[in-house]
């Protein structure tokens, strides 16, 4: 895999430096830019493959990510994540938004150089595929006609008292399929314009699994705000009505991409409002939750992101701005969920600090199998 071009991105100038040195002894050439304006710009040259870090000076790495995918130019460059933020969350909305992969950092260059060299060749393989052999996007058809898809619920909990306020709804491919890869199918049906009808999908299987297992409980969907924005989802009220009372669907919008019509996206999310639906602002204390869209779309729900939960029991400065958080919750009538509760000083701190509701592994762990969500209740 020599005499490949890779475009590194990546805010701190010390670790692309070295980065960039690692590389090119593995008989790479390297052009390295720290901002995302530079990336999109540099983009243009059609490296074989991005590696991309999030947290950059002007826009976030995953506005770069959804750019490229956007524009028919480089829609198809491999893309790498690089960040220090490894919930998995994370990793499934950059997948989302078009990365072909997702490193956390630190992490080891001889692992990093492999994933380039595996990536770059089913980078390859797949553009073969797809161009070559319609029968691969009938597949994606076919999971999405069909529903070969294989809902995992988590439960979240009310805490005082505790009980099961909601589950969210978390989707896989059934294997043996072509893509029984969850990243390698998201990421391919947003690079062939099929993530709309995908993500649909994934809803339409989870509400219908659902039934009436979990009554009088809410079902929350991660869904980004390009989808909301699509002409599409206007009449999206006749989808979920055959399935749930439309008061108990919860959209949990995440902001790691730009939205490119606020006002587009405002009026559709208000007009979900108007129809029943509920509204959940996810990660909120992660850095790309703004303040902006919280005062706008007046949410149901602010999810607290697992970054400002883990070890909060022993960090002051997390529990300060949890408290600041919990003060404006309180004033606005805002539902507070806080997430990735593991240990269990971690759910006594945020039970002290006036949190409404926690979801995490120590609560609960995602599970195709509702009736043993439910048993454990």
């Amino acid at each position: 895999m020599g005499n490949k071009h890779i475009l590194l991105v990546d805010d701190d100038v010390g670790f692309a430096k070295i980065l960039g040195i690692n590389l090119q002894a593995h008989s790479y050439s390297v052009t390295t830019v720290h901002t995302g304006k530079d990336a999109l710009e540099k983009a243009k040259l059609k490296p074989d493959l991005i590696l991309l870090d999030i947290v950059l000076p002007d826009i976030t790495g995953y506005e770069v990510c959804h750019k490229l995918r956007q524009n028919k130019a480089t829609s198809r460059i491999p893309i790498v994540i690089l960040t220090a933020k490894g919930a998995p969350r994370e990793k499934v909305e950059a997948l989302h938004i078009g990365a072909d992969d997702y490193i956390t950092k630190p992490f080891q260059t001889e692992e990093l150089i492999a994933r380039v060299e595996s990536l770059l060749r089913r980078s390859h393989y797949f553009q073969e595929e797809v161009n070559g052999k319609p029968e691969v996007i009938n597949e994606i058809k076919e999971i999405i006609e069909n529903g070969l898809i294989i809902p995992h619920f988590q439960p979240i909990f009310s805490l005082k008292p505790r009980k099961l306020l909601g589950l969210e709804v978390l989707s896989r491919p059934m294997p043996k399929t072509y893509f029984s890869n969850t990243e390698v199918l998201f990421s391919a049906a947003f690079r062939l314009g099929m993530l709309f009808d995908l993500e649909m999908a994934c809803h339409k299987k989870a509400l219908a699994e659902l039934g009436n297992k979990v009554k009088k409980n809410l079902v929350f969907f991660n869904i980004s705000p390009y989808i909301i924005q699509d002409p599409k989802f206007r009449d999206i009220t006749s989808f979920y009505k055959p399935y749930s009372d439309l008061e108990a669907v919860v959209f949990e919008l995440t902001e790691r991409i730009a939205i490119e019509d606020f006002d587009v996206f405002l009026k559709n999310t208000k007009n979900l409002k108007k129809y029943g639906f509920k509204i959940a602002i996810d990660d909120i204390g992660s850095g790309y939750a703004s303040l902006n869209s919280v005062v706008e779309l007046k949410p149901d729900f602010i999810k607290i992101d697992i970054h400002l939960i883990h070890d909060i029991h022993i960090d002051p400065v997390r529990q300060n701005l949890l408290k600041a958080i919990m003060t404006f919750c309180k004033d606005s009538g805002i539902t507070a969920i806080a997430e990735g509760i593991e240990k269990p000083e971690e759910l006594e701190t945020i039970i002290a600090f006036g949190v409404n509701a926690a979801q995490g592994y120590f609560l609960g762990r995602p599970n195709p199998n509702i009736e043993e969500i439910i048993q454990t209740l």
